[in-house]
C-alpha cells in the first residue's frame, strides 16, 4: 500500500499567516477610504432662475432680473439682481446670506465668516455699493414682519433717490444651544427715478423669505409669539390691516347738534326820494249827465268811418261844441195818433 502523507502546519507558522492577511486587509480598508466621491456637476457658483430665490420681492415689483448663488460649507448666500430705470451707476439688488446649512463637500474650506452688524461696517458696505453718493442714515426705528431694520436715503444722479437698507434676523432666546440657531443677513441697495421715501421703502416691509433649512434646531426667527387675548372677546374691535399710511378706518366726526334761532330780517336802507317838479294836472272831462237817446238802427250799428255816431253827436250837442251841417244826424221822433175812444194820445 501506498503510504499517504499529509502537510501539517506548524502552531507558530499558522499564526504568522493570519496576522499577513489581516494586514493586508487593513491596507486594502485604509486605502479604499482615500478615494474621493465621484466629480460633482454641482458648482460653487451658478446661476438659478428667478423663482429659485430666498427673498421674493413685492408683488408691485420690482422684478428679478437674475440671480447668482454660491454654497459654501455653512452657508448659502444669493445675489437677486433687481430691474431698474435709474441713471446712477450700479445695480439694484437684494443680497441674502443663509447660515446653518451643510455642504456637500465635506472637506472643502469654504466656510463664509458672520459679522454683526455695527456703525462702521455699514458705512463701508455703502461706498462699496453707492460711490460717491452722500448717504443720510435713518434715526427713526422701523421694522417689517421679521423684526426691526435700518435704512439710509442719498440723492444720486438727476433725479434719482436711492436707498441701502440693512436687517440681521436672528433668535435672541437663552435656551439650549441646539436650538433656535441659524442667521439670515439681509441687504438691498435700489435706486429710482422721481421715487419717493415710501415708494423704496415697501420693498423692506413687503418682501417675502423663501427659504429654510432642513435642520431640527434651525429657528432664526425665534419662538412664537403668544396667542393675542383679544381676539373673540367684546369690547376689544379689531380692524383689517391698512395698506399704505392712509388708515382704512377713519376718525368720525364729532356730532353736531341743530339749534334753532329767530331770524333777524335786515332791510336795506331806501335811497332818499329825488324831489320832483309837480307837472300840470288837466282837468278831467266830465259826461253830461241825461237821458241817453237810442240809436234808431239797433244796438249792434257803428257808424261808418269818418262819420261820428249818435251818442258821438249828442254828445258834441249837450257840450256845446259846433257840428258841421253834413255831420249832423236827425233822430226821428216817435209818430203819434190820437185814439178814437178816448183823449190820450197813444205813440207807436
Amino acid at each position: 500500500m501506498t503510504d499517504r502523507h499529509f502537510l501539517t502546519l506548524q502552531p507558530g507558522r499558522r499564526s504568522g499567516q493570519t496576522t499577513l492577511l489581516a494586514l493586508v486587509g487593513l491596507a486594502a480598508l485604509t486605502l479604499a477610504g482615500c478615494g474621493g466621491k465621484p466629480i460633482q456637476s454641482e458648482p460653487f457658483i451658478k446661476n438659478v432662475p428667478p423663482e429659485q430665490a430666498m427673498i421674493m420681492p413685492p408683488p408691485g415689483g420690482p422684478s428679478v432680473v437674475s440671480i447668482i448663488e454660491r454654497r459654501f460649507n455653512n452657508a448659502i448666500s444669493q445675489d437677486i439682481h433687481l430691474a431698474t430705470d435709474a441713471s446712477t451707476p450700479g445695480q439694484n439688488m437684494l443680497k441674502v446670506q443663509l447660515f446653518g446649512t451643510e455642504s456637500a463637500y465635506r472637506h472643502a474650506d469654504n466656510s463664509l465668516g458672520m459679522s454683526s452688524i455695527t456703525e462702521g461696517r455699514i458705512s463701508s458696505e455703502m461706498r462699496q455699493s453707492l460711490p460717491r453718493i452722500a448717504m443720510a442714515k435713518s434715526q427713526f426705528y422701523v421694522q417689517n414682519a421679521y423684526g426691526p431694520f435700518g435704512y439710509a436715503f442719498g440723492r444720486g444722479r438727476g433725479s434719482d433717490l436711492c436707498l441701502y437698507a440693512w436687517q440681521q434676523i436672528r433668535t435672541r432666546d437663552q435656551g439650549t444651544p441646539f436650538a433656535n440657531y441659524g442667521v439670515i443677513q439681509i441687504r438691498l441697495r435700489t435706486c429710482e427715478a422721481n421715487a419717493t421715501e415710501a415708494k423704496l421703502l415697501s420693498v423692506m416691509y413687503n418682501f417675502t423669505i423663501n427659504a429654510s433649512v432642513d435642520a431640527l434646531g434651525w429657528n432664526p426667527y425665534g419662538a412664537n409669539r403668544e396667542f393675542n387675548s383679544a381676539v373673540g372677546t367684546t369690547g376689544a374691535p379689531i380692524y383689517p390691516r391698512p395698506a399704505s399710511s392712509e388708515p382704512i378706518v377713519q376718525t368720525l366726526p364729532p356730532r353736531q347738534t341743530t339749534s334753532y334761532a329767530p331770524r333777524v330780517q335786515v332791510r336795506r336802507a331806501q335811497p332818499a326820494p329825488q324831489a320832483v317838479a309837480p307837472q300840470p294836472v288837466a282837468a278831467p272831462q266830465l259826461e253830461p249827465r241825461g237821458p241817453r237817446v237810442p240809436s234808431p238802427f239797433g244796438s249792434g250799428y257803428s257808424a261808418p268811418t269818418g262819420q261820428p255816431s249818435a251818442g258821438d253827436a249828442a254828445r258834441a250837442s249837450s257840450s256845446g261844441a259846433s257840428v258841421p251841417a253834413a255831420q249832423r244826424v236827425t233822430v226821428p221822433s216817435p209818430s203819434c195818433t190820437m185814439a178814437t175812444d178816448g183823449a190820450d194820445v197813444v205813440c207807436r
